[in-house]
């Protein structure tokens, strides 16, 4: 009797894990909804109320792309220095950046000065993309460009951890700003090139009230855009996704941050040309370089796969 009830707790455990297993993403999505939901009774702006909505959307929608054959223990083992990684670039990220800035305005270390070449270009101003504006859109690109430079590639990255991918979170961090920053970083050593409204006399499209000298230097590093080429990759990525939603709602945002840098007079159209070819080839180095990497680990999956003939709990 002893050895009945063991066996039927057993199944009743099993059964409670396979279902946790096969739909946590959706209790995930859930849970986070909760969690939001006292935002969206609160006082915070729209925009805050937006970007809170993101992730439990980016949780509720990876139910059909999670891996189901991969192991957790080893998925957590593998993901603990990737997260601590995640958390010193989203901490040091910006100061970093910062101090670069600093270097370049304070060192005048550019070679070619592109601001006298661009503002002659017809088009290149891009004032097609502002034909039609109102205070909304205006709102809205603001927003978009404002979260769009980390936003871009830290939801689909956080939407892998939760698909329990671990390949699909490398290749987003080395598409984004890991790898970017390394082919991009020579163009803005070399050129010199200002934002569109700085060098036109124009106001600032994002109404950040600079002095002059913060002006001078925020101004800088234009081309290419990065802006475009870190959501232009990840827009790249994210049309590989089974998720139609996701695919469609996070496809819109980055092409929304690419249209962004042009309305909010940001960057030149050459420089959003450049971003999108730099965006591309950085998609396909790191195609390259992960095909490289899987035929030298095969024989390491078996430590990170699940047998499939075998019981879930054997292989947790």
């Amino acid at each position: 009797m002893e050895m009945i009830k063991n066996e039927n707790l057993k199944s009743t455990l099993s059964k409670i894990l396979l279902f946790l297993d096969d739909n946590y993403t959706i209790l995930l999505g859930i849970i986070l909804f909760i969690v939001v939901l006292p935002t969206y009774l609160s006082s915070a702006s729209i925009g805050g109320k937006i970007v809170a909505s993101i992730y439990w959307f980016a949780a509720a929608t990876a139910y059909r792309d999670k891996r189901k054959d991969v192991r957790w223990v080893t998925f957590v083992i593998l993901s603990i220095p990737f997260m601590l990684f995640i958390m010193y670039i989203n901490k040091n990220g910006y100061a970093i950046w910062g101090s670069i800035l600093h270097m370049q305005v304070a060192k005048k270390i550019s070679v070619i000065d592109l601001n006298p070449i661009f503002r002659k270009i017809p088009f290149n101003d891009g004032a097609f993309a502002r034909i039609y504006k109102n205070q909304t859109l205006t709102w809205f690109m603001r927003l978009v460009y404002n979260n769009g430079f980390a936003m871009a590639p830290i939801i689909p990255i956080y939407r892998a951890i939760i698909c329990k991918d671990f390949r699909k979170m490398i290749r987003y961090l080395l598409s984004a700003h890991v790898l970017q920053i390394f082919l991009i970083s020579p163009f803005y050593i070399i050129f010199h090139l200002q934002e569109v409204w700085y060098v036109l006399g124009q106001p600032d499209g994002l109404d950040r009230h600079f002095s002059a000298q913060a002006a001078a230097g925020w101004t800088l590093n234009c081309f290419p855009s990065m802006h475009t080429s870190i959501a232009f990759a990840m827009f790249l990525l994210v049309i590989r996704e089974k998720d139609k939603i996701f695919k469609c709602v996070w496809g819109f945002f980055c092409l929304s941050v690419i249209y962004s840098t042009l309305y909010l007079e940001i960057h030149w159209v050459i420089d959003v040309i450049a971003g999108l070819i730099l965006a591309y080839c950085t998609v396909k180095i790191v195609d390259f370089i992960l095909l490289k990497f899987d035929k030298n680990l095969d024989k390491y999956k078996k430590y990170y796969l699940r047998k499939k003939d075998s019981f879930f709990l054997k292989n947790f």
